[in-house]
């Protein structure tokens, strides 16, 4: 079985500057991403926090610009969704479709999946009107799309939109958790209508969209879109870990084996220029830790 110094899981901003900080010390870590480079800033309209560009940057190329940085240091990227993280025997071991891996120590970078709507027979539709990530309609034009949520993500996924698209966002509530500025940006917005108090009871499919009916104040409104983007939170993605390592993961810590970085770890703050953070002060706190146990 192939022994690693350092894997990492997942390839979002934390992972990637996790991967580049430690080929500086001359360590190739082995870094998995089951789905594409980039996280999370695959759904970025634009992001205006980043240093350095100071008039904002598209999430697509950013990415573009992570994938040449990984390439131009000698970081193979394995397509590969890990399974199950376990440790013993002084090592971890990782188990993908295709292969068993045993590593000294291990980054975990697998930030978040979404918050599923518990509506029956809503997760049938997913992947065809039912969408949780607007990366996978960012292309379409001319059409109506229905946003469920009141955070970032919804009004960044409305103002991404609604340049080619009418938008409809659906508040359960009436507290509104996005940034001040989105929120100005999409009341502005021609295309983009807000509602408080609205909640989705039924939903019907058809071969052209979406039938809804939604609870306003009592009264039942029925209304069609070609989609429905739902965006009401995130959780971090940890299901592979054993629950032997779930059980010592305080004590691998400590013992500098075991890291969480990005997302996966931190909350709300959700952000790449603080997941890129994590990852380099990660990757140095490895490198000393591998350093150490040469000794």
């Amino acid at each position: 079985m192939k022994m690693c110094d350092v894997a990492i899981l997942g390839g979002g901003p934390a992972g990637v500057a996790a991967a580049i900080q430690l080929r500086r010390y001359g360590i190739t870590p082995t870094l998995f991403e089951a789905d594409e480079i980039g996280g999370l800033l695959r759904n970025a309209n634009l992001v205006e926090n980043y240093p350095g560009f100071p008039a904002g940057i598209d999430g697509n190329i950013l990415i573009g610009l992570l994938k040449q940085h990984l390439e131009q240091v000698g970081i193979e990227v394995r397509n590969e969704r890990v399974m199950l993280l376990d440790y013993a025997d002084n090592s971890f071991r990782m188990e993908t479709v295709n292969s068993t891996i045993r590593c000294r120590v291990v980054l975990v970078a697998s930030g978040t999946r979404p918050v599923k709507l518990l509506l029956h027979g809503l997760s049938d539709a997913e992947g065809s009107r039912v969408f949780y990530e607007v990366r996978h309609i960012a292309g379409v034009q001319g059409k109506h799309i229905a946003i469920i949520g009141a955070g970032d993500a919804a009004f960044d996924y409305a103002l991404n939109l609604a340049r080619q698209n009418r938008v409809t966002i659906s508040n359960r509530g009436t507290r509104v958790s996005c940034l001040p500025l989105l929120w100005t940006r999409a009341v502005e917005a021609a295309n983009i209508v807000y509602r408080e108090n609205i909640a989705l009871s039924t939903f019907l499919t058809t071969d052209s969209g979406i039938d809804l009916e939604l609870l306003q104040n009592g009264q039942t409104i029925s209304e069609s879109a070609d989609y429905l983007l739902i965006a009401i939170g995130r959780v971090p993605t940890l299901d592979f870990m054993s629950d032997t390592l779930n059980a010592r993961r305080k004590e691998l810590e400590t013992a500098g084996k075991l890291y969480f970085m990005g997302d996966v770890k931190n909350g709300l703050y959700r952000q790449a220029s603080i997941s890129i953070g994590d990852g380099v002060k990660a990757a140095m706190m490895a490198a000393r830790t591998l350093s150490e146990s040469e000794r």
